[in-house]
């Protein structure tokens, strides 16, 4: 069984489906890629594993319990960084890990990794400001470093390099491998290879169906992201 699962699901508006039978299932340390052109939802698709969006038809399970019956410790083992991040208006940057750290009960050495990916990606120096402020990329980076300093067990993100400079680009890169490298399940959408990262497997979203199996399924390279780091 894998950490997330999707089973027969289905998503659409009024009487049209934007895509359906869609099957996929992700294991402890994968990167898959979810490739598409635009419009053919994979930031809707991503929504719905993450539980943000509700299915018309079929189920997602999460570490073998359905999204639906999740309990709020169970929740916190999965990170959604959003296309369009979201943040509280009256929290200042920092006032967003330090939630995040209390709500999850940090330990020191997890602190110190927060602080320590804030000051890889260029932020640390901003934290005080509240991130209605910060640029398009300068909020990419602080969802970043919330999501990865979570260390969850299964991390999605949607075009997540999408507005990041090259270099910042490269350390979530690094980020993500090294989190899958400690087991983490990884699924991002994005519409190009990535400099740092051979994907497991990669899924392609088109006329409505997710291509799976032998023909949607493509191997980029035979090395995992584990062999690449080791």
């Amino acid at each position: 069984m894998g950490i997330l699962e999707a089973h027969d699901i289905a998503f659409g508006y009024g009487r049209t489906n934007i895509w359906e039978h869609v099957s996929l299932s992700l294991e402890p340390g994968e990167v898959v890629l979810l490739v598409g052109a635009n419009g053919t939802g994979k930031s809707t698709l991503l929504r719905c594993l993450a539980g943000w969006e509700q299915v018309r038809s079929g189920d997602i399970t999460f570490e073998g319990t359905s999204l639906e019956k999740l309990k709020a410790d169970a929740r916190s083992h999965m990170a959604f960084v959003a296309d369009v991040p979201a943040f509280y208006d009256d929290l200042t940057a920092y006032e967003h890990v330090a939630l995040l750290g209390r709500a999850n009960r940090w330990d020191d050495a997890r602190w110190d990794e927060a602080d320590r990916l804030l000051e890889r990606f260029g932020i640390a120096p901003y934290c005080d400001q509240y991130p209605q402020t910060f640029s398009r990329g300068m909020r990419q980076k602080l969802a970043c470093s919330l999501a990865l300093a979570l260390k969850p067990t299964c991390l999605l993100l949607d075009e997540p390099t999408g507005p990041l400079d090259p270099a910042s680009a490269a350390i979530l890169e690094d980020g993500i491998a090294r989190i899958a490298y400690q087991g983490c399940a990884v699924l991002m959408s994005c519409h190009h290879e990535l400099e740092a990262i051979e994907p497991t497997r990669v899924l392609k979203l088109d006329g409505g169906v997710l291509a799976v199996g032998a023909d949607g399924e493509i191997a980029f390279s035979s090395a995992s992201p584990q062999e690449e780091i080791a």
